[in-house]
């Protein structure tokens, strides 16, 4: 899997959106200072020195730890690249939510909170845990999404052209990953490269101004008839007849259609056939 680090780093080590990282960090960390400042306000004495009271110095600690969680989330959240447009619009509607259950509790406490006065804890604790959950959910998605990039478990789409035939062979999903890209979706959220199956004589061009043509190395230079005879044939991955080539995000792959799996190594197994 590829790890952060590499994402931002981006090809020949050419940084990519650092603003981006430096916004995640710095939330991160902020929020994270806020949660600290709410165990030292709920749990020590130390801003009795600046004239809170018990109830004001649980007030700062209930307000600083409720701002602090969400930005904590948001900021681990903005650190992560190819985010949907839908899934921040949810985080900024969580976070939105939850700093409005702040703005209950700033109201309700003391005055209206546990059975005193309107009696407002569970709406605030409701409010704000609808927030909360929702940034959370939010972040869950990110983090998942950003997994099944690097290893998404999903089909791989290979075209082989044989002897002017093209064929279109689809990699089934590998058992050990987390399933197709998307929690909110099958279609992969944010800007994240896909491949379509091509319809034509031969694959598409990457790019440039001449197509290339993915050929199977086991082509024959010509046709031959049932009876003819070849001598004898290494035992290799290369000339057996269940050998292909997949076209994956990192490229070209060789692939077995016996095993129905992509290889590490082109060392012949027992079902080796060959391919003439």
């Amino acid at each position: 899997m590829t790890s952060l680090g590499e994402t931002y780093a981006g090809r020949d080590g050419v940084k990519k959106r650092p603003r981006r990282l430096y916004a995640g960090v710095g939330l991160f960390l902020s929020g994270s200072l806020l949660v600290v400042v709410a165990i030292l306000a709920a749990t020590t004495d130390l801003f009795a020195a600046v004239g809170l009271s018990t109830y004001g110095s649980r007030k700062l600690a209930g307000v600083t730890a409720g701002l602090g969680v969400p930005a904590a989330f948001v900021g681990v959240f903005t650190v992560f690249p190819a985010t949907s447009d839908r899934v921040r619009a949810a985080a900024a509607i969580g976070s939105s939510i939850a700093v409005l259950g702040v703005g209950m509790f700033w109201y309700a406490y003391p005055d209206h909170w546990a059975s005193h006065g309107r009696q407002l804890t569970l709406p605030v604790v409701a409010v704000y845990f609808f927030g909360l959950v929702t940034t959370f959910w939010c972040l869950f998605s990110a983090v998942v999404n950003f997994k099944t990039r690097n290893d998404p478990g999903g089909t791989v789409t290979m075209e082989v052209t044989c002897q002017g035939e093209t064929k279109v062979v689809e990699v089934e999903p590998s058992s050990g990953g987390l399933g197709g890209v998307g929690v909110f979706g099958r279609e992969p959220d944010g800007d994240v490269d896909t491949a379509g199956a091509s319809s034509g004589d031969a694959a598409a061009s990457d790019g440039g101004a001449t197509g290339d043509v993915l050929t199977s190395p086991i082509d024959p230079d010509s046709q031959r008839t049932p009876g003819t005879q070849t001598g004898p044939t290494d035992r290799y991955c290369g000339n057996c007849t269940h050998f292909e080539y997949v076209r994956t995000e990192n490229g070209i792959t060789p692939y077995c259609k016996r095993h129905s799996e992509r290889m590490t190594d082109m060392d012949a197994c027992e079902r080796w056939e060959p391919n003439r």
